[in-house]
């Protein structure tokens, strides 16, 4: 219940309507204060959750490449795999050859020749079967036929010539007698080590004349990641599989190679020559 006001004089009522109409412009202010605050927050709210909604949407359409959308051949999800391992190794390495152009175009030459040898016998294997045919026997006779048929051989000999026909001939023949062992050279046991061969000498064999240092630098390279490329090509039985591996491998990695020289140039300029 609202308290009575006795009002005596009509100065007394103007400064009671004064002080009323004070006290609504004071609200209507902390109302419209209170208003915009909170529009504010609300709109500040809205943009950190349109925020959080564009960064989950990039981190699912990232899933959704590899483990949602898999390529329709099995060769290259496997050589996928393959490359996320590798190209690291592969950018690494070849970044660091940076005195001359000719140790990159090295690297990349061996590099490129290691990967299609080491799955050369393995595709070889798959075309056309693990061995080749065998040599024919030199007879189609049965064991106890080809003794048979020397027992023969020695009858007719004997009948013919006689024993004592071939006694004869012994002694007119000068006969020397070699009383040295022809077996003591192959019991002789070899101590002193074999040379071993220099394999990174022999690394990409097929490509003389190209710079050594991009050579030894690709040896040491492709000894770090051939096990993934030889893991993942003997994991395929299908031989269209196979032939598309080794294609997109030497494909791609082409491709890599080219995009490591181009960032290279961006950011390494060529040497200065020492001053005299």
């Amino acid at each position: 219940m609202k308290d009575i006001i006795e009002i005596n004089s009509l100065k007394e009522f103007l400064n009671l309507a004064k002080e009323d109409k004070q006290m609504n412009k004071e609200e209507q202010a902390l109302r419209e204060y209170i208003r915009k605050k909170i529009s504010k927050m609300y709109s500040e709210n809205q943009k950190k959750e349109y925020e959080l909604r564009k960064i989950i949407r990039s981190l699912l359409k990232e899933g959704d490449i590899s483990d949602v959308h898999p390529h329709r051949s099995t060769a290259i999800n496997t050589l996928e795999d393959v490359l996320k391992k590798a190209i690291p190794t592969l950018r690494t390495d070849y970044k660091r050859l940076t005195t001359d152009a000719s140790q990159r175009e090295s690297f990349r030459a061996h590099i490129l020749k290691a990967m299609q040898d080491s799955v050369a016998p393995s595709m070889n294997n798959a075309k056309y079967g693990a061995g080749g045919a065998l040599l024919s026997e030199p007879s189609n006779l049965e064991g106890g036929e080809v003794e048979a048929e020397a027992e023969e051989d020695f009858e007719e000999t004997e009948t013919e010539g006689g024993l004592e026909d071939e006694l004869a001939a012994l002694e007119e023949a000068d006969v020397q007698i070699d009383l040295t062992d022809k077996e003591d050279d192959e019991k002789k046991l070899n101590v002193e080590p074999d040379e071993e061969p220099d394999e990174k000498s022999d690394f990409g064999g097929g490509l003389e004349g190209m710079d050594e240092t991009g050579r030894n630098m690709a040896y040491t390279t492709f000894r770090k990641i051939s096990q993934y490329i030889l893991d993942a090509f003997d994991m395929l039985a299908n031989t269209k599989d196979k032939e598309v591996f080794i294609d997109y491998l030497l494909t791609n990695t082409k491709l890599y190679f080219d995009k490591f020289e181009s960032e290279l140039q961006k950011t390494v300029d060529e040497p200065d020559s020492p001053e005299a």
